[in-house]
This record gives C-alpha cells, structure tokens and sequence, in this order.
C-alpha cells in the first residue's frame, strides 16, 4: 500500500505543476484576449462619441434654419416686406424646410445606423458609399456586448489565479486525502477559469471591428 501512495504521490507531484503551467498558458491568454478587446472598447468609445457629435452637429444646423423660417413667418406676419419679395422669401422658406426634412433623416441614420433603415432613406456617405454609418444606438449595444465579456474574461482571470494557488498549495500537502482534494479543485477552477474565458470570447466575436 505505501509503495501504491508513493507512485501515486509521483505521478501528482507531476500532475500538479503540469496543471498549473497549462493553465497559467490559459490565463495569459485569457489576458491577451482582454486587453485586445479591452482596446477594441475604447475604440468603440470614441467611435460612438463621434457619432453622437455628429448627431448634435445635424441638431444645431436644423434648429438655426427653424429660427430663419420663424423670422421669415415673423417678417411677412408683421407686413415687413415688400410685396414683390414674398414670392422670394416663401421660396427660400421652401429650401429651408426641405433642408430641415434632410437633416432629420440624416439624425436617423446617424442615430441607428444604415443597416436598420431601407436603401432609400440613406442619406450620408462614409467613404465615398451610402448605407455605411454605424449608429449610435448600435455602437450602445456593441459597448455594452464588449463590457459583458470583459466581465467573462476577468471572471476566467480571477479562476486561472486561484487555479493556480490551489495547485501551489496542493503541491507541499503531504497528506493523501487532502492531496487529492486540492488536485480536484485546481482542476474544477482551471476548468471553470477555462469556460468563462471561451464564453467571453464567444460574446466578443460577436462585435464587428472597426
């Protein structure tokens, strides 16, 4: 029986610190892949913020032709101007409300994004094409995907550490029974460690680059 624990004690002596070296592999991995997607958060960021400021940038240009088309209803209103420039002004009224249409439609697809409307309302080019903007509203749902799985990634991070102080651990017990056990749980978090790291890949993948 002792000769049966000392070769089983061999082959744990090497099990463990073959455990820990696969999964410190795994964890430095697990922290490549977060910090890659962690740029790709801040890119989405910034990307999105643009976005918005565009947005605004459509929202100013629109509410400065309501207040010209308010002073012209004011002028005629009032009698201001003289007969033969009503025709003129009512025409100027015209471009600026239709200016005004366009700059809402242009809000929308800068809101939620080419892909979400028909070909025919699209608007702005990017690069030269129509039906290119990616919306504010969808670079919302990609940061809040990217968070998810940087939440996955610290998660497997957290489990691969923990993995590995177990196996540290397990490796100066001496005792069989608890040997065993710290065999086991180095292996359960590593695996565990493992899985959330793949499902927050899983959810990254998901998100186009930019």
């Amino acid at each position: 029986m002792f000769a049966q624990w000392s070769k089983l004690k061999q082959r744990l002596e090497i099990a463990f610190p073959l455990a820990i070296a696969i999964f410190a592999a795994l964890l430095a991995l697990n922290d490549l892949l977060g910090g890659k997607y962690g740029d790709d958060e801040i890119k989405l960021s910034n990307a999105r913020n643009n976005s918005y400021q565009w947005y605004q940038a459509k929202g100013i240009k629109g509410t400065i032709l309501e207040g010209q088309i308010e002073l012209i209803d004011v002028l005629k209103a009032s009698g201001s101007l003289a007969v033969d420039k009503v025709p003129v002004m009512d025409e100027l009224k015209a471009g600026l409300t239709k200016k005004i249409k366009r700059y809402d439609q242009e809000k929308k697809e800068i809101l939620v994004g080419s892909s979400q409307l028909k070909a025919e309302e699209w608007m702005q080019e990017v690069d030269g094409k129509l039906g290119q903007v990616i919306g504010g509203k969808e670079y919302d749902a990609y940061l809040l995907t990217l968070g998810d799985a940087g939440n996955q990634f610290d998660l497997a991070s957290m489990l691969y550490q923990l993995c590995m102080v177990l196996g540290a651990v397990g490796i100066v017990v001496h005792r069989e029974s608890i040997k065993w056990t710290f065999f086991h749980l180095t292996l359960s978090t590593g695996v565990t460690g493992a899985l959330f790291s793949a499902y927050g890949l899983w959810i990254a993948i998901k998100v186009p680059e930019l």
